[in-house]
């Protein structure tokens, strides 16, 4: 996997911002999706970034996306589709013109909704195929950093930003908690793993824009955190199937 990341992270060399900060958790994404058999399939990957343009060149998936900005070309080389997750609680908006697909990637967004996941999870499994794969990835409320901070009376998580398209976390989620999420919807966990598959070296500021070298620190806290216990690690990423019928869209 270390010569992966090494791979991801020369595509973009001399970026030291968001993307190198990411770029372990990209090529983990790209492992994860070849083992699973994405190759060959249907993917959506839900809030574009450049990890929608990776899954083409890496794996040669035609991706569509679904997220802000007006219908057109994906990053994916298929179609983006135009769509704010937070308007599903109303399901007289929902899209009705996507295809159903075998894959959909929902990496780094639930956090960033307000609109209760349960809603936002059936609208995104209406999307999949019957046993289509769901590869669902979050922050860790309960990681070990996180837990020192409250410890020290300070907040771990950020003031929601004035941006609505960039706010920030409204809310993090637990193993346990997506678990449940996963047996109330009708999916089956495949997978999951509680990790940290960043890039500590590269400051990743709150605003999300540039970061800067910070290498000792960071090299130390790459080595640390990944041999944290399971639960206090940084990010969850599961694989969830459809095992059941997906809930007809209105």
């Amino acid at each position: 996997m270390l010569s992966k990341w090494k791979r991801i992270s020369a595509i973009r060399a001399g970026d030291e911002g968001y993307f190198a900060y990411h770029a372990p958790r990209y090529a983990f994404l790209l492992d994860l999706l070849a083992r699973h058999g994405a190759r060959g399939s249907t993917l959506l990957d839900i809030g574009p970034s450049r990890l929608t343009a990776l899954i083409r060149e890496q794996l040669g998936i035609t991706a569509d996306s679904l997220g802000f900005g007006e219908d057109g070309d994906s990053l994916g080389g298929g179609r983006h589709f135009s769509f704010d997750l937070n308007q599903v609680q109303w399901p007289e908006s929902w899209r009705r013109d996507l295809p159903r697909y075998d894959f959909i990637v929902m990496a780094e967004v639930l956090e960033h909704l307000h609109t209760a996941p349960s809603l936002v999870l059936a609208f995104v499994k209406s999307l999949l195929k019957d046993h289509g794969v769901l590869v669902l990835q979050t922050p860790n409320a309960a990681s070990l950093s996180k837990r020192i901070k409250l410890l020290l009376g300070r907040n771990p998580y950020e003031m929601i930003r004035v941006d609505p398209k960039n706010p920030g976390h409204f809310r993090e989620y637990t193993r346990k908690e997506l678990s449940a999420l996963a047996a109330d919807l009708g999916f089956r966990v495949e997978e999951q793993t509680t990790s940290f598959y960043f890039d500590a070296r590269f400051a990743h500021r709150a605003s999300g824009e540039g970061a800067g070298k910070r290498r000792v620190l960071g090299t130390a806290k790459n080595l640390i955190y990944r041999v944290l216990p399971a639960p206090l690690r940084e990010g969850i990423t599961m694989v969830w199937r459809n095992h059941s019928p997906g809930r007809l869209r209105p």
